[in-house]
């Protein structure tokens, strides 16, 4: 009994001790759990507030517009152009017609400077899931519209570039056209790209069928816009001249594409009636048609790509990327007259590599020709004096892009045109230019 008494006294303050540790645990522990439930109520009012005005949207970079299942992206690119022209002053975009003549007054001029920021971009594109497929539109615009005091404040108009929206296979509104091959035009600094290549954008009503494994076939009728004519017409003088277009029907395209590995080609072609009135007697049309394929082949694990185009017709001029004429209006009376479409060819080669994930280059070569000489005809035969006419004109380039960070790129481009005209006077021009683009 008393070795029991002897050990129930000096454990007393054993067992005190253990309690006063456990209480002090179990208060800490009732602390750390409090702190833990607040947090996370500071967390669930976080989520609660910017989930209900902003949700991730279904493509990359949208967002959901609240209480709709629509997604939109507003997205484009602030970019500046440093233009050195080393003969003559060509324009913010390389054209044919921009390059000077060998002894002309522009083509004695040397050296010209241009700074301007007008291709930078602004867009917005939405998506909706519908019963009847995805609706998307799609709205865009850049800065080398018409008008502004460029002398004064530099400014240029904002212009639409394209505006269009699609329902399942059925897109209306205006885009690039569907005849063309966009996967075999090159990536150049210069805005206007090279000759050999068809672009165009305007109003259309696109309708496109997949055959599945990549393959798809286009069908549009597309705003036809009779337009890049030449009057050789002595009645003119008599106040009859060359009237507008009426455009009795539009231009028929169609496209066909097969895309895989990130690689793609393309066989297109167009069918126009190119139609002048002028409602005194005035009138003549043509049949116009082209014909147009493309490639665009990435492979060495997707570092190297080899691309180009290749384009032939008869008055397809507006489509060319060098606007060449489309027809020659030919006649000397009201009961003698005609319409004789231009004969156009071209095509461009291009290979683009890339040096590391942030630097790549382009080189490229292209050529285009126009025969407007032989749609220049008279009643007796001969011509009717078509003067100088930018009848052929080649180009090569290249260029290095650096992207130092995700959505910038700098670059840097060197650009040899050449123009040669119908009466044996030739140009050309040598371009360097540095861009500074900024994605968003």
């Amino acid at each position: 009994m008393v070795v029991v008494a002897a050990l129930m006294v000096t454990s007393a303050p054993v067992a005190a001790e253990t309690m006063d540790k456990l209480n002090a645990q179990l208060e800490s522990l009732q602390r750390r759990l409090e702190s833990l439930e607040a947090i996370e109520r500071r967390r669930a009012k976080r989520r609660l507030a910017p989930a209900a005005a902003v949700e991730a949207g279904a493509k990359p970079r949208s967002w959901k517009l609240p209480g709709t299942n629509t997604s939109m992206r507003i997205g484009g690119y602030v970019k500046l152009d440093l233009i050195y022209d080393v003969n003559a002053n060509a324009g913010d975009t390389l054209g044919a017609t921009d390059v000077p003549i060998d002894g002309s007054s522009p083509g004695n001029r040397q050296g010209n400077w241009r700074l301007h920021a007008r291709q930078s971009r602004f867009f917005i594109r939405t998506w909706t899931p519908t019963d009847w497929g995805e609706l998307s539109t799609h709205i865009e615009g850049d800065f080398f519209g018409t008008g502004g005091n460029q002398v004064i404040s530099n400014s240029n108009s904002f212009g639409l570039r394209r505006a269009y929206g699609s329902l399942g296979p059925v897109l209306a509104g205006q885009t690039w056209s569907n005849f063309g091959a966009p996967e075999g035009e090159p990536e150049t600094l210069d805005f206007g790209g090279p000759p050999g290549v068809i672009s165009n954008r305007q109003a259309q009503i696109r309708y496109t069928h997949s055959f599945g494994a990549g393959t798809t076939l286009a069908l549009a009728i597309e705003n036809p816009e009779t337009g890049l004519i030449i009057s050789i017409n002595p009645v003119s003088a008599a106040g009859l001249g060359l009237g507008p277009s009426t455009d009795p029907l539009p231009d028929f395209t169609f496209r066909l594409q097969h895309q895989w590995d990130g690689s793609s080609a393309s066989f297109s072609g167009i069918f126009r009636r190119l139609n002048v009135d002028n409602g005194g007697g005035n009138s003549a049309s043509a049949f116009g048609w082209g014909l147009t394929a493309g490639l665009g082949w990435r492979f060495n694990k997707g570092k190297t790509a080899i691309g180009g185009t290749v384009y032939g017709g008869k008055g397809i001029g507006r489509y060319t990327t060098m606007a060449f004429t489309s027809a020659v209006y030919n006649g000397t009376s009201t009961a003698n007259q005609s319409l004789d479409t231009v004969l156009v060819i071209g095509g461009q080669v291009w290979l683009n590599h890339a040096w590391s994930d942030t630097i790549r280059t382009n080189v490229g070569y292209g050529r285009a020709y126009a025969n407007a000489q032989s749609a220049n005809k008279s009643a007796g035969g001969g011509k009717n004096g078509l003067g100088a006419y930018s009848q052929d004109t080649w180009r090569g380039w290249a260029n290095l892009i650096w992207s130092p960070v995700n959505d910038v790129e700098i670059g840097i481009e060197y650009i040899y045109s050449f123009r040669g005209e119908a009466n044996s006077a030739n140009g050309k021009a040598h371009r360097i230019q540095v861009s500074f683009q900024y994605n968003f």
